[in-house]
């Protein structure tokens, strides 16, 4: 019998905004363990920023694709990552984001307001905490999907395996409960959340990001810390652990 190769499983995040684009690779083979076994850290391996000062994308809207394109493949050509999942990160006006107050924890799409028009938008949500009056509170993000598409139709053109389409909140979520481990509560994150005005970025300091990445392979400039953390949180929702 032939032995089959191990799969590598590389990990790319790529943030989109207003002013940058911004390309991150995530490994966990030499991964720091924590003592204490509540959360794994991730080495950031490489990463680049691309400042869009030429309306190369406005309103997430993709005016200028073919330069988009090909800073994705330079970054994922420098670092051999053809191979590689990749994970697009929209971060901009063009998402619609909310917080919804239901009575049940287990709803369905068209319990929410922004799924009555499905056919023009892309939505999805997440359970988050329970209330003080016995509600319980999501987070709910809607897209276009001509947007959507325009990010799908840029996949194909650079070649790169993308295997999901976000908001950079939802993968701000995912790092919080990381953090925790199996410690997680939804009681302490609805103290955190209301505390900080359901601005899940203001939870996320410095140290939470030196705690769950390690950065000492590259240097990573600060104005881009809730970039990096936000596409760990990718990573670990993904389950490339």
């Amino acid at each position: 019998m032939w032995p089959f190769p191990a799969i590598a499983h590389k990990f790319v995040a790529i943030i989109f905004t207003e002013e940058s684009l911004s390309c991150y690779w995530l490994d966990s083979s030499a991964r720091p363990e924590c003592s204490e076994g509540v959360y794994r850290r991730v080495t950031l391996r490489a990463y680049k920023n691309y400042p869009l000062n030429n309306l190369e994308l406005t309103n997430l809207t993709l005016f200028n694709p073919t330069v988009i394109k090909q800073y994705i493949t330079s970054f994922l050509c420098e670092h051999k990552l053809q191979d590689a999942f990749v994970a697009f990160t929209l971060h901009g006006p063009a998402v619609h984001e909310q917080f919804v107050t239901l009575p049940t924890s287990t709803p369905q799409h068209s319990d929410f307001n922004s799924a009555r028009n499905t056919r023009n938008v892309v939505c999805d949500y997440r359970y988050l905490y329970p209330n003080h009056n016995g509600q319980f509170v999501f987070y709910v993000y809607s897209v276009p999907r001509s947007i959507v598409l325009q990010y799908e139709l840029l996949a194909i053109a650079a070649q790169c395996n993308v295997i999901t389409i976000t908001t950079q909140t939802m993968a701000l979520l995912s790092v919080y409960q990381h953090m925790f481990g199996s410690a997680f509560r939804r009681t302490q994150l609805a103290v955190d959340m209301i505390r900080c005005n359901n601005n899940i970025s203001d939870l996320i300091t410095v140290d939470a990001l030196k705690r769950v990445v390690d950065i000492s392979a590259v240097k990573l400039s600060k104005d881009d810390y809730l970039q990096c953390i936000a596409a760990a949180g990718l990573f670990w929702s993904e389950r490339f652990e």
